[in-house]
């Protein structure tokens, strides 16, 4: 990683250059809207950068020498405050490469828990708000971010992905692509994370084992499956009995082997996660290795179980998490 950092700030002769080049460099925050509130960006509830803790990860961690690493600090540090409570994205540096356009950030999180981000869409935009590439990365192999803690990353959109590639002068901003909220009847990830086979497999047999009962709102694990990658895919059912939709917005996991030793303890951040009234849903979590505590587990050995569900304020329900070091997922 040496060589993205040999050309910055650090050549530069006093910290005051370092300050002003810093201030160039940066673009606009954007927010991923986990705190539920309309345009967080005008929120005046704000935390400052330094009570942040920078941590290093993937392609960053142990891979930096010290003089580098106080760089990547001088410069976290030097951020404006973020918006508390919510998850925010902020580039500090772009660079034109013979592979493609790459834009460094950092992640800060400045809400009360570990948030583990799954799928990531992002759109390169011109100054005249022209979008000439886009890109959904896979940020779930780097782990969770720390509550209260910021981690810088690259975004790298190879010059194969653009739709246009504009003059090499022309400045782009990188912007979060939110996905559309489409109707429940027109989407077709009623069940995300499962194949077609599975969505009929696991609905027939939550329609057999957990049929939903009127008046009652709960949640029930069906299965729990190893992934390639070593991790634990969690099936989870969605019954509301009431009459009417329900969001549900966090979800804690608590995994246990048969020895009742708690295995992972993971909770899911949901964003427009609704159930119709008198219907469920079934939804797949996936438990990245990372989050597993033990090694070598044995998935026919597990048990899963959901602290009970209760409605909130203006006709939503959640789970409430059961421990302070729960890690979050948006999907």
């Amino acid at each position: 990683m040496s060589w993205l950092l040999e050309n910055w700030f650090g050549s530069k002769e006093s910290l005051e250059q370092v300050r002003e080049d810093i201030h160039e460099h940066l673009h606009k925050e954007f927010y991923l809207g986990v705190s539920g509130i309309d345009n967080p960006q005008q929120s005046a509830n704000r935390v400052e950068a330094k009570e942040l803790f920078l941590t290093m990860n993937g392609p960053w961690d142990n891979q930096l020498e010290e003089a580098e690493q106080e760089l990547l600090q001088y410069v976290h540090d030097e951020l404006p405050p973020v918006v508390r409570d919510e998850v925010g994205i902020i580039p500090f540096y772009t660079q034109v490469t013979d592979e493609g356009y790459l834009v460094l950030t950092y992640i800060r999180n400045a809400t009360n828990r570990n948030v583990l981000l799954q799928k990531l869409p992002l759109t390169l935009v011109t100054a005249d708000g022209e979008e000439v590439a886009r890109k959904t990365f896979d940020l779930m192999a780097n782990g969770p971010v720390g509550h209260m803690a910021s981690r810088p990353m690259e975004f790298m959109f190879r010059w194969e992905e653009f739709d246009r590639i504009p003059e090499k002068e022309v400045p782009l901003t990188l912007t979060y692509k939110k996905p559309e909220k489409r109707r429940i009847e027109e989407t077709q990830e009623l069940n995300m994370g499962l194949s077609a086979d599975e969505q009929s497999h696991y609905t027939q047999k939550a329609a057999e084992e957990a049929p939903v009962e009127k008046g009652k709102v709960d949640l029930q694990v069906l299965d729990i499956k190893p992934t390639d990658d070593k991790g634990l895919k969690v099936v989870v059912v969605f019954r509301n009995g009431l009459e009417k939709r329900l969001e549900f917005t966090e979800v804690p996991i608590i995994v246990h082997d048969k020895e009742g030793d708690a295995v992972a303890r993971v909770s899911y951040t949901l964003e427009n996660m609704k159930v119709e009234a008198n219907s469920q849903r079934i939804w797949a979590f996936d438990i990245p290795s990372s989050s597993i505590k033990k090694a070598e587990v044995n998935p026919d050995e597990l048990s899963a179980y959901i602290p009970q569900a209760r409605q909130r304020k203006k006709e939503k329900a959640y789970v409430e998490p059961a421990t302070e070091d729960n890690k979050g997922l948006l999907q």
